[in-house]
């Protein structure tokens, strides 16, 4: 793949879907990328998958589109929603919250169905939206994990994605990792070895910084957007460098100004050089997915959600301490 300048100006690139891959906070992580694609006259179309943090939505997992009211359905997985779109039971997805913000229709994309779901709706919502390019967004950098780093907390949803749009073949899928490191999980140097790896791949497409006017759209929206990841690279633009610590102090971030970067990588090259996103291509539901990687030993995002569940509580802090008194990790 070319470079992502000459990807997008060299192939008559019109319209694109920019999708936070990573929960529904990572929805705010696209906002820099929609910028600089609408600055060269790209039409974006912002998405965001149906996962929210406990702290939003207890409920384990990702909702399902048959659990939300007031959207237009495009697929089976992709659905046009709105500023009053909600759940069945009254919750307020992050991408819906961003639509309220940019005064816009976003897309939900439900990646309950596994792999195969994921491939399935976005290769029919390519032909109906008539889209040119689809950009993934990653706050912090987990999509990046091979499966053996200590600290990885969530490697289901970005895995699922990943896996999913490294599939399609109808159009040019890109990664965007943005934060670097800002999540917690992958530290700094795991991060700078993949992509090392990634880049002598011919994977690296370039970066871009962010800009004054990224931070003030980004500082705008995050009134109407919750996420701790997607948000500290604005306080790093701003001068902030060191420690921060996440999730009720369970998680520590580097802050630095290598955190306001946003890096573009093949998503195709990528994926041949994951062994998570391989372990869930082909899944037909979360849990199948979900179960693929318990057996290569990892710990995901849903397993701590049914913790969670069991325990009747939305602490990270609280749920942190029970898996270290089980040892379930």
């Amino acid at each position: 793949m070319d470079s992502l300048d000459d990807l997008l100006f060299s192939q008559n690139i019109r319209k694109a879907l920019v999708i936070g891959i990573g929960g529904g906070g990572d929805v705010l992580s696209t906002l820099p990328t929609m910028r600089y694609l609408e600055l060269h006259d790209i039409e974006v179309l912002i998405g965001g998958i149906t996962w929210e943090r406990i702290t939003i939505d207890p409920k384990p997992g990702p909702r399902p589109l048959n659990d939300f009211i007031n959207i237009r359905r495009i697929s089976e997985t992709v659905a046009f929603a709105s500023h009053d779109t909600r759940t069945i039971d009254g919750i307020s997805p992050q991408p819906c919250r961003l639509a309220a913000f940019l005064r816009r229709e976003v897309l939900l994309i439900d990646p309950s169905k596994g792999e195969r779901g994921l491939s399935k709706g976005l290769t029919a919502a390519i032909k109906e939206l008539n889209l040119d390019i689809i950009i993934g967004l990653d706050g912090g950098g987990d999509v990046l994990a091979r499966g053996d780093e200590k600290g990885l907390q969530s490697p289901l949803a970005d895995s699922l994605m990943l896996a999913s749009l490294a599939n399609i073949s109808k159009i040019p899928t890109i990664i965007g990792i943005f934060g670097f490191g800002s999540d917690g999980e992958l530290n700094q140097q795991q991060i700078l070895t993949r992509l090392s790896e990634i880049a002598s791949k011919g994977g690296y497409l370039g970066a871009r910084g962010l800009t004054p006017k990224d931070v003030e759209l980004m500082e705008k929206a995050v009134k109407y957007v919750t996420s701790e990841a997607s948000f500290l690279p604005v306080m790093a633009a701003k001068g902030k460098m060191g420690l921060v610590k996440i999730r009720e102090g369970t998680r520590e971030v580097h802050l630095s100004i290598l955190s306001t970067l946003t890096i573009y990588l093949d998503a195709k090259i990528l994926y041949d050089l994951s062994p998570i996103a391989k372990a869930v291509t082909g899944t037909n539901s979360i849990y199948e997915a979900k179960e693929r990687l318990n057996k290569m030993g990892l710990f995901t995002e849903l397993d701590f959600e049914l913790i969670a569940k069991r325990l009747g509580t939305t602490s990270y802090k609280v749920i942190r301490d029970y898996i270290r008194e089980q040892k379930i990790r």
